[in-house]
């Protein structure tokens, strides 16, 4: 199904479902305003005015009493004894009727707001079938009246100048000096160790490609294949559609493996279409605009296939290379004389953990080498993922709920936003760490300009080929690399309708001859085959320094500036050689402490993360950059002034601000609650410059929109942030994530350490109580074969001898490395009767909410139990529930699935 046909199939659903919900509230209306008249004329009755309503209710098939108060059944009987009873109170028949009467004008009111759910979501539908379907002539006629969806019209001189830029680059050979490259790669491997390393990697990589040339591609490979190549997010919207059709039917699912298996036997021979492949632009969130390879179903499952399986057993490769002794650990603080004090002293031989041995977990189990999959169902990416795609944030939990691996305050790494998230939280705490334990920190960070475009296919060629990669493997590679593209000339038809982008005939393929395609898994193996080098190069000659390296950034660390730079000047031999570049506006180094300065040898410039810069003066402390934040707000205005709908509006509002929360950092104990703070007066910031007439509130803003387009007036404020699901707009109150977290974090993270100082020193005092006390002389340890000889009698060891096993021995100390690295656990409000008995009368309806019928209050997530607990009482007077309209009344599952479509942003 086309994706003009696929929205044709989602308008007509929604029309159909609108219509039946328009003739049933204006039944309803005229049923309500009968219902009144009539109990308004037994006024001086209140038996029968309550009669009456009651009879008007229960008569309306599926009329809900919500009020936890009222039971129609109960109010008759009552009714009955009141006919009897002259004693019967009054009062209880008065506040009967008002509150009859109030639940026929709410119903009246949920019906109201059931009708305006659908003009927004028509509105919505309108303007995105618009984007999506338009043809070439129709976008031309919609240029000329001004009906184009403004989100799609281009600020073509950013696009044309990105792709000038672009085209310099990849049309022109890059020649680097492979002789010198050889060399270099037969130096680094020399000794002994990394030669006995470099023969077996040699060996796995050349048998892979082999057995791997006579696989027969099954069903099952074609299932996580297909699912693969749509996480890339490589394809047009229109082929993704196709692509997910045909998942579904196991027929051409054999069909394809089928085809597949072909190409496979002849792989050596392989090529592109002779006619060459289309480059489609896109822009991103955050403004870069890419050119991705619109090439043909079949092609991209070919090539994800096979660039997948190669992936995965190169990372595989690589962590047992790794694992040899060719990769040189960091030098020890502790020589084997000070081991032997320590255990002899202390009694003990049993050091199970240490921050040293965090390190190497993190960075081998998550950073080394992370742009790989480790399977066939690991599917990375660079880019940020779209957290607020509901689509992937279900497969991201579902994920971390099958590993079980993350607790809710420990570090995570399924995703790239979090193992973005994750490192800087490694970063700011080993800063912290360094300052602590040895008064000074260096940090450097770095990034390749124009990496994947500029890569040179000699040195991927060169390298591969050293590492044992066989010939026709290499052939295929070559073919893949160099791929006739077509845009020159074809950019003003994507000016003019950047949905219906096509190269013209026109057109003519040019060969590629540098650089790798956007978001093919077989680039990132590539790139990553030719970055492992600089990263051993630097493990060899910096002993031990580890790259902390997600695709081509770069960060380093350690307490001595000279290790450091050593470790630099090593990244440029290789980007030298290898026909790479730094980026200048992305690289630059800090030197906290009291001891040296900057090592002269090392980049000048800030360094940054997403909008923070990492402050010197501060002690190493990331604060926000508001410049940089002030020219996003900009940017985000012009976005929301672009949008036509007012569901549009709020995905674009919800998506830009999850932008600004994402690259201000997620919250870990070792920011403190400082950048809380710093995060939300970021926000109000925002919100005053986005929303100056209204001082910055939101609902205002809003609000204004709602009743210019629609006429609408006095909406609830929970109506702004409750789930469209349960018929509200879904804004999302950014305030409230940050407010949960805010209490568990600490006025000043290094409390943390001066703790462990604090408890470390008890340790010490204890212990040696003990030794002098004669307690933990123990001969068992005594008759080890130490290299140094104690007696009972001689002095414990010294405080500063003591503290040296901080970062390999002290549990005090990878306690509080621990410690800093989690993350704040969000506050739960308590339920309250009044809370509890709403929810429990919406049923169903709860799960509008996230949560179940069995779970209820404690199914919630802490962002819906502070919304509910704070606008449930405005929400029932005025729907008199917590569901504004019944879920099976409005095509709520329309909003999901236009939520869950690629945003386009307007360039």
């Amino acid at each position: 199904m086309s994706s003009a046909a696929f929205s044709e199939t989602l308008q007509f659903v929604t029309n159909v479902k609108l219509q039946e919900l328009e003739k049933r509230r204006q039944a309803f209306s005229q049923h309500a305003s009968r219902v009144l008249i009539d109990a308004q004329k037994h006024d001086n009755d209140l038996i029968e005015k309550v009669t009456t309503l009651v009879q008007g209710i229960t008569s309306w098939s599926g009329f809900r009493i919500s009020n936890g108060n009222l039971n129609l059944d109960n109010i008759q009987r009552w009714l009955h004894q009141a006919t009897l009873d002259p004693g019967f109170p009054r009062s209880l028949l008065e506040s009967w009727a008002q509150k009859l009467t109030d639940r026929i004008n709410q119903e009246n009111t949920q019906y109201d707001y059931a009708k305006l759910f659908g003009n927004l979501l028509t509105d919505w539908l309108t303007v995105s079938s618009q984007s999506i379907g338009t043809t070439n002539t129709q976008a031309d006629q919609n240029m000329a009246t001004g009906n184009q969806d403004d989100s799609e019209k281009l600020n073509s001189t950013d696009t044309m100048e990105q792709k000038k830029q672009l085209e310099s680059i990849i049309f022109r050979e890059r020649e680097i000096d492979v002789h010198g490259l050889e060399a270099y790669l037969e130096d680094l491997f020399s000794d002994k160790d990394a030669q006995e390393a470099l023969i077996a990697l040699r060996v796995r990589l050349a048998t892979f490609g082999d057995t791997l040339r006579r696989t027969t591609i099954n069903e099952y490979d074609m299932e996580w294949c297909i699912k693969s190549l749509l996480a890339a997010d490589l394809l047009s919207d229109a082929k993704q559609t196709i692509l997910k059709e045909f998942a579904q039917n196991p027929v051409i699912i054999k069909e394809l493996a089928s085809v597949l298996n072909m190409q496979l036997s002849s792989l050596q021979t392989w090529h592109w279409p002779e006619d060459g492949v289309p480059a489609e632009p896109r822009k991103a969130i955050n403004g870069k605009i890419r050119f991705y390879l619109d090439g043909e179903i079949l092609t991209s499952l070919f090539l994800q296939y096979i660039g997948i399986k190669w992936s995965i057993e190169f990372k595989a490769a690589l962590l047992q290379f790794r694992s040899s002794r060719a990769w040189v650990l960091p030098p020890s603080n502790l020589s084997k004389v000070d081991v032997a004090r320590s255990e002899i002293f202390l009694n003990s031989t049993n050091f199970p953990d240490s921050i040293e041995q965090r390190r190497r977990t993190f960075q081998q189990s998550h950073y080394f080498m992370c742009q790989l999959p480790n399977s066939v169902d690991c599917f990375n990416n660079y880019d940020d993922v779209d957290e607020d795609d509901e689509s992937m944030a279900t497969i991201n939990k579902e994920r971390r709920q099958r590993s079980g691996r993350y607790p809710e305050d420990q570090l995570r790494f399924d995703t790239p936003v979090e193992l973005k998230q994750s490192l800087l939280h490694i970063v700011c705490t080993d800063v912290l760490l360094n300052r602590a334990l040895h008064n000074q920190c260096t940090v450097v960070r770095t990034d390749l300009e124009w990496f994947g475009p500029s890569l040179a296919h000699q040195s991927i060629l060169t390298i591969l080929t050293f590492f044992g990669v066989s010939q026709p493997d290499l052939q295929f590679i070559e073919a893949f690399l160099a791929c006739p593209l077509k845009f020159t000339g074809s950019m003003n038809s994507y000016l003019a309708d950047p949905t219906a982008y096509k190269s013209t005939p026109a057109d003519s393929p040019r060969i590629r001859k540098r650089g790798t395609p956007v978001a093919h898994s077989l680039s990132v193996f590539c790139g990553e085959a030719v970055l492992f080098v600089m990263d051993y190069a630097v493990n060899r000659k910096t002993n031990g320094i580890f790259l902390y390296r997600i695709h081509d950034d770069f960060w380093f660390l350690d307490a001595q500036s000279t290790r450091c730079a050593q470790a630099w000047k090593t990244m440029n031999d290789f980007a030298d050689l290898a026909g790479l570049k730094f980026n200048q506006m992305k690289t630059g180094s800090v030197h906290v402490g009291e001891k040296d300065q900057l090592h002269a040898d090392l980049p000048q410039g800030d360094i940054h993360w997403g909008l923070l810069k990492m402050d010197a003066t501060s002690g190493g402390k990331f604060v926000i950059d508001l410049a940089m934040v002030d020219e996003h707000v900009v940017e985000m205005q012009r976005q929301l002034t672009a949008t036509n709908s007012i569901f549009a509006w709020v995905q674009a509002y919800n998506k830009y601000m999850t932008f600004f929360i994402r690259n201000f950092g997620s919250a870990a104990k070792v920011y403190g609650r400082a950048h809380i703070d710093g995060v939300i007066d970021a926000l109000v910031r925002i919100h005053n410059k986005l929303f100056p007439n209204t001082k910055g509130n939101i609902v205002m803003a809003l609000a204004a929109r709602l009743e210019e387009k629609f006429g609408v007036t006095n909406i609830p404020v929970g109506w702004y942030f409750w789930p469209t699901a349960a018929g509200g707009l879904q804004v999302k109150d950014f305030f409230v994530e940050l407010l949960a977290i805010r209490e568990d974090l600490l006025e000043d993270p290094e409390w943390i350490l001066e703790l462990a100082k604090t408890w470390e020193r008890d340790d010490y005092e204890n212990a040696k109580r003990l030794w002098e006390d004669g307690t933990t002389f123990n001969q068992v340890i005594q008759q080890q074969q130490y290299v140094v000889q104690i007696s009972a009698t001689d002095p414990f060891f010294s405080f500063e001898e003591f503290i040296k096993c901080r970062e390999e021995r002290s549990m005090r100390w990878v306690n509080a490395f621990d410690t800093l690295l989690t993350r704040p656990i969000p506050v739960h409000l308590n339920s309250t009767p009044e809370t509890m008995a709403a929810l429990s009368i919406i049923g169903d309806g709860i799960e509008a909410f996230g949560s179940s019928v069995s779970e209820t209050w404690p199914g919630l997530t802490f962002y819906w139990k502070w919304l509910i607990s704070l606008h449930h009482e405005e929400m029932i007077k005025k729907y008199g529930s917590l569901l504004i309209v019944e879920p099976t009344s409005i095509p709520v599952g329309m909003v999901a699935v236009f939520r869950n479509s690629r945003t386009r942003w307007e360039q």
